[in-house]
């Protein structure tokens, strides 16, 4: 099952992924400052659908009617929108361009799941599916050393064939395993099971609500939101360093906050935002060197919206490549330890069948 399929079960299920998340905040970018346009619109959207996307829908619409902020009711009615997508509502509330980034949100939404749905999922199931290959294979040379490799030992001793170094090398290993394989078979299987859940659990979980697993330790993984939530501080002609203290607030503790966290105490210092942001990581060389050229031709807004979009399709690209690279690694590594397997065992069967001729 791939990230498209994954996707069109969660749309099945009524449950929050890109299509259905990309018509909520077109609504309520349509109907931000005209009360009775907005709670018309989400009252239309939650009535085309079932349970529980309807409820959570009509849950937001009671909240805002109550006077909450469009990112404190989202706050509350959770799991409707991404992770990102809600940290972005947040600092366009406190800049005053909230039309803006929920459009903005929009599209980039729709695009994802129209250009490059699968990505980020698909390399999930690439993952998933090499770490089930993984197991069966560990499961598979397990039987063969405990069960199969003895009863070969037997029969080559009993004709008292010759054998050869790999075939002393095979048996070597069967006797090892089957003196010590609990400390590799329970480990082992564990491990596998644990790496396919948390990449299912992961997988599912990114689909829906935007979240990717430990990206809180990455600072790089912020960096196209924090260059989108940048822009919006810029268009509203705000500080900088307000801009970094409202994404800080809303970032996961973790590697990426702290390294933030640096970046707003820098430029509190009064040193470069850009360069600040390069030295903590975010950004790489050559991406400062195009942000101080958008900066002196005052492009700084779009140079911002820009490379945001350019290191999301490069990680898109990375991503793909990867799990290109993966699949034929662990088929190849699979393939010589069968192959391995193999020729030690028929390389004395060989030579018994020789000489008995």
């Amino acid at each position: 099952m791939n990230g498209g399929h994954l996707q069109a079960l969660l749309f099945m299920l009524n449950r929050p992924e890109p299509i259905r998340q990309s018509s909520l905040l077109m609504v309520l970018a349509t109907g931000i400052g005209h009360a009775p346009s907005l709670m018309a619109g989400l009252k239309a959207l939650s009535e085309e659908s079932s349970a529980p996307w309807s409820s959570k829908v009509e849950q937001l619409r009671h909240l805002l009617a109550q006077g909450q902020t469009l990112s404190e009711a989202l706050t509350i009615a959770t799991g409707l929108l991404p992770e990102q997508s809600v940290v972005a509502i947040r600092v366009a509330e406190q800049a005053g361009s909230l039309k803006q980034v929920l459009a903005d949100e929009a599209h980039r939404l729709m695009q994802s799941e129209t250009q490059g749905n699968a990505v980020q999922p698909g390399f999930a199931m690439t993952i998933t599916w090499l770490s089930v290959i993984a197991l069966q294979t560990f499961l598979i040379v397990n039987f063969i050393m405990v069960f199969i490799i003895p009863k070969f030992k037997a029969i080559f001793e009993g004709f008292g064939v010759e054998l050869p170094g790999l075939t002393i090398l095979l048996i070597s290993l069967s006797d090892w395993f089957m003196s010590y394989w609990y400390i590799l078979l329970l480990p082992g299987v564990c491990v596998a099971g644990y790496v396919l859940f948390m990449t299912l659990k992961g997988s599912l979980k990114r689909l829906q609500y935007g979240h990717v697993m430990w990206s809180e330790h990455f600072p790089r993984f912020w960096t196209p939101l924090i260059l989108r939530l940048l822009s919006i501080t810029v268009t509203a002609e705000k500080s900088l360093g307000d801009g970094v203290h409202a994404i800080l607030t809303e970032l996961q503790p973790g590697r990426a906050a702290r390294a933030l966290s640096g970046v707003r105490q820098r430029i509190n210092a009064g040193s470069d935002c850009w360069q600040s942001l390069c030295d903590q990581g975010f950004l790489n060389r050559r991406e400062l060197a195009f942000l101080e050229s958008s900066a002196r031709t005052r492009h700084l807004d779009w140079g911002l919206l820009h490379l945001a979009r350019s290191v999301e399709h490069r990680r898109g690209r990375w991503l793909t490549l990867i799990g290109q690279v993966l699949q034929p690694v662990i088929v190849l590594a699979i393939g010589l330890i069968v192959g391995f397997i193999v020729i030690a065992l028929f390389l004395p069967l060989i030579k018994m069948l020789n000489d008995l001729s």
